[in-house]
């Protein structure tokens, strides 16, 4: 299976370190930007491009790119009638349409950044596909690389897309002002981990809002009041963040 990744940033490096950990290694990167595309053809031993009428024929393309730059690439008269894959979470695979007859999209549900690691067998992977047997390459493909593998449509995988903003890119954000208040403590950050952990754990195995505890869910006006009061010291937006989370977990609960 000859494999041409497209993009050079945090999702191509991912896939194109995992494909080739599965023995599929790209034949080829191709990127705009030539310095990202040096290192993640170094890091998969392969060549690069930054040329797009040298894009190299291949089975299928994996176009790990901003979301926004997926229509401009398709026009590339090198991708013209090939398979052709995007990695985004929400956009259609109709985006492929009027390019080609085979398409599809291969979807990792998973934050990725280069710098750190990802033990990407554990990743859910969701594929579609325009037709079957498109859709059995990029199964074979995804179960080589992850035991997580999903056959998921363009409707589910948006609305899959908004919930992972919410648990991951928001939950992230709440750390990182947790985080802040913690560090201005002179405490070590250290001490919120099992409490994290054990929050995790819980919903792992219950509905999140079956669960809820704190000041919010008890209607305490007196601890919400002392918050807001500690938090004067803060950024303001942390209070308008406190104050949304906790009307948010009233109204969810009532």
């Amino acid at each position: 299976m000859k494999i041409v990744i497209i993009g050079a940033g945090n999702v191509a490096t991912h896939i194109g370190i995992a494909l080739t950990k599965a023995g599929m290694k790209p034949i080829q990167i191709f990127s705009k930007t030539e310095n990202n595309a040096a290192k993640l053809s170094f890091l998969v031993n392969t060549e690069y491009t930054i040329n797009p009428d040298n894009i190299k024929d291949a089975d299928i393309y994996i176009l790990a790119i901003r979301d926004s730059a997926i229509k401009d690439i398709i026009e590339y008269p090198k991708l013209q009638n090939k398979f052709l894959v995007h990695t985004a979470g929400s956009v259609s695979i109709d985006v492929f349409k009027d390019t080609t007859s085979k398409y599809g999209v291969f979807y990792p549900l998973q934050t990725l950044k280069k710098s750190l690691e990802v033990d990407f067998t554990k990743v859910p992977l969701c594929i579609e596909a325009s037709e079957e047997e498109s859709l059995l390459i990029l199964k074979k493909i995804a179960s080589k690389i992850s035991d997580n593998v999903y056959f998921i449509n363009s409707a589910q995988r948006k609305k899959l897309h908004l919930a992972a903003v919410y648990v991951n890119n928001f939950v992230n954000h709440l750390f990182a002002i947790a985080n802040d208040i913690v560090e201005k403590t002179g405490v070590d950050k250290k001490i919120l981990l099992p409490l994290i952990e054990q929050t995790f754990m819980n919903i792992e195995k219950n509905n999140p809002a079956q669960i809820q505890t704190g000041p919010a869910l008890r209607n305490d006006i007196s601890t919400i009041e002392k918050h807001l009061e500690q938090l004067k010291q803060f950024p303001k937006i942390y209070s308008d963040v406190y104050k949304i989370m906790t009307e948010s977990i009233q109204s969810f609960n009532q």
